[in-house]
């Protein structure tokens, strides 16, 4: 079965907005459970498990078969392609693996995962260091990827312990930001952000064989416009104004999230000192850029360049300029002074020492037939033992707690004193339909509980306001979880809207920095209802095959024209199918066979039964002048 992702959209004639979305919750997996330590078994023939452990430079993946047992779940005889994966630990005696489900079966993935990362941690004697780091990052409500250990057997032989985290790919995009039709670079050493100009062609420069911002996504169009305008602005903006200098084009307040995570794992090996280890994912949507930080083995106080990175300073953390340009910021020390104390408060707790106990425990019997963990600094089980409290020596110069209890205690004289002006995300604006009625959140954080205001001017209308509430009952998530939400009324002709939130000492903040324009439809209300991309068992198309379709439904109580609108699976031909001399009655479903062709054949089902996966309702871009509905689907 197929099942690489597409990105399908309807598109009409008129202007549209998007907002930013707070980050989904990936869906549960098998693969990454945590409540016990799974076996996953790689069956491969000899001469290519000696290929890939002499040729330890090579990315080539070999064919090999994958099973995955854990208590209540299994899967066998899955093919694979297998290799070494990683940058120096490519020639440790312990290496590290990468599986791909999708190497012989293009866009084949198991129990909807493309790859896994098989990090053999070979210079951690914990063994947890990258899976507490990441932990804490979800904790604090980060886009962290998903991480447990696994034991790794290698045709019958054990091969030791393993942390499996998660591949920053298009699947984790989708996951966290509920598409990815965006750019995702990779930016590894020397990956400075340094400013090449404008020409989108400067930043595809190489380093090592690869390019040091090398696109994840996207691949063939090979697009680095938008890279090239983010390090642009970044580069404009100096320490002294204000972060709406960036506003338009960063989610700053994420990103002073991530920093606040690596200061507090002293995660160095990362953007800000060592130029290397980020993402940063164009979101289409929202038109912002997002950064990610990943490969936390080297934390908690492992160090090859004789730094204390529990007393470094927090705007010392580095030289280049991401950095710099926005650390210098007071505004952001504040923000970045609130999110710290948020994880001192997380992290130096007993709570978070007992959960790492409890790993330590869970994870003790496999260490014990570990091999190959003793093969580079002669770890034994006793210095995995002991490595929640005990410096190890050499490069590791901190036992996890103590390092912990420092870097709270350091950054707690660095953080800036006073009080901090409530820190307000982008909002996320859901729906574009004709009922006038639109659902809006946004995230707020503050030391307390502030005041927050939605003020929007229906088109047409005069500015309102309402209150946005976080009790769990006004469209928001959960109560107290820092997300606030409301539901507009009276919008159906758009509206222009921005959210401030206010403390108890007066100190406001408002996002975004200029209003924003939320557009609603005034024309049909059509969403994209099923997609089903491999057509092997079911329906007939007109031509005698089992072609892919798409199925549009209309929701509405009176039919509707689909004249003026167009299907599309490409940003830069929307009108590549036109829907024109089509209507959907009311409550009806218009089936379109995707032949291949540039139009579609189509089938009116008014009765059409099947179960509807997802909703999507129609949005528009004040830059393009169309209707847009974003659907990810596999195939």
């Amino acid at each position: 079965m197929r099942t690489n992702i597409v990105w399908l959209a309807l598109f009409m004639a008129v202007p549209w907005s998007m907002a930013a979305q707070r980050a989904a919750l990936p869906p549960a997996n098998q693969f990454y459970r945590t409540d016990v330590v799974p076996r996953i078994d790689i069956a491969i023939p000899a001469d290519s498990l000696a290929a890939i452990l002499t040729n330890v430079t090579s990315d080539y993946e070999y064919h090999a078969t994958f099973a995955f047992t854990a208590p209540g779940f299994s899967v066998s005889g899955v093919e694979v392609g297998f290799r070494l994966r990683g940058n120096t630990s490519r020639s440790s005696g312990k290496k590290s693996f990468k599986i791909s489900f999708n190497s012989f079966t293009p866009g084949a993935r198991s129990q909807g995962v493309k790859d896994l990362n098989l990090n053999g941690e070979h210079n951690d004697p914990s063994i947890m260091r990258a899976r507490i780091a990441w932990e804490l990052a979800q904790d604090l409500g980060i886009p962290a990827p998903r991480v447990n250990h696994v034991r790794l057997f290698i045709n019958g032989q054990p091969f030791g312990l393993y942390a499996n985290v998660e591949h920053f790919n298009d699947d984790y995009v989708e996951h966290r930001f509920a598409r990815d039709a965006g750019n995702l670079y990779k930016c590894l050493y020397p990956a400075d952000l340094a400013n090449l100009g404008t020409d989108p062609a400067s930043y595809k420069l190489s380093s090592g064989g690869r390019r040091v911002y090398e696109l994840e996504t996207n691949e063939g169009a090979d697009d680095y416009r938008g890279l090239a305008a983010f390090v642009t602005a970044l580069h404009a903006t100096t320490g002294t104004q204000s972060l709406c200098a960036l506003d338009s084009i960063f989610n700053v307040n994420d990103y002073l999230k991530w920093l606040a995570w690596e200061i507090t794992t002293g995660h160095w090996d990362n953007h800000s000192f060592n130029k290397n280890n980020f993402y940063l994912y164009e979101d289409p949507a929202s038109g912002l850029m997002h950064f990610s930080s990943y490969d936390a083995d080297n934390t908690f106080g492992v160090d090859w360049f004789n730094i204390n990175w529990a007393t470094r300073g927090i705007t010392q953390f580095g030289t280049y300029p991401l950095y710099t340009k926005i650390s210098a910021n007071p505004e952001a020390q504040r923000r970045l002074g609130l999110f710290l104390n948020e994880l001192g408060a997380l992290a130096g707790t007993s709570a978070w020492q007992a959960r790492n106990r409890n790993l330590r425990a869970q994870l003790a019997p496999y260490v014990e037939e570990d091999a190959y963990r003793s093969l580079d600094y002669g770890y034994d089980s006793l210095d995995f033992w002991n490595a929640l409290t005990v410096a190890a020596g050499a490069h590791v110069k901190f036992g996890i707690h103590p390092f912990m209890a420092t870097r709270i205690a350091s950054s707690a004289i660095q953080i800036p004193q006073g009080n901090v002006e409530p820190i307000v995300f982008p909002p996320r604006i859901v729906g574009h339909g004709a009922s006038g009625r639109v659902p809006i959140q946004v995230e707020v954080w503050d030391e307390a509980t502030p005041s927050v205001v939605v003020h929007y001017q229906p088109t047409g209308g005069s500015w309102q306001s309402l209150a946005l509430l976080d009790d769990g009952a006004h469209h928001d998530e959960l109560a107290g979880d820092r997300l606030y939400g409301a539901l507009l009324d009276g919008v159906s002709n758009g509206f222009s809207y921005y959210v401030t939130a206010t403390d108890a000492q007066g100190a406001a903040n408002s996002a975004p920095c200029s209003p924003g324009f939320w557009a609603t439809i005034a024309g049909p209300n059509v969403v994209l209802n099923e997609v089903c991309s491999a057509n092997a068992n079911g329906p007939t198309a007109p031509n005698g095959n089992r072609e892919d379709w798409i199925e549009l439904l209309n929701p509405g109580a009176t039919s509707v024209s689909l004249n003026g609108l167009y299907l599309s699976d490409s940003r830069t031909n929307p009108a590549k199918a036109s829907l024109n001399g089509y209507s959907i009655p009311a409550g009806g479903r218009l089936l379109l066979w995707a032949s291949g062709s540039s139009s579609f054949t189509g089938a009116l089902r008014s009765n059409w039964t099947r179960t509807a996966k997802e909703y999507t309702s129609v949005g528009k871009s004040p830059e393009t002048g169309r209707y847009s509905t974003r659907f990810g689907f596999r195939r």
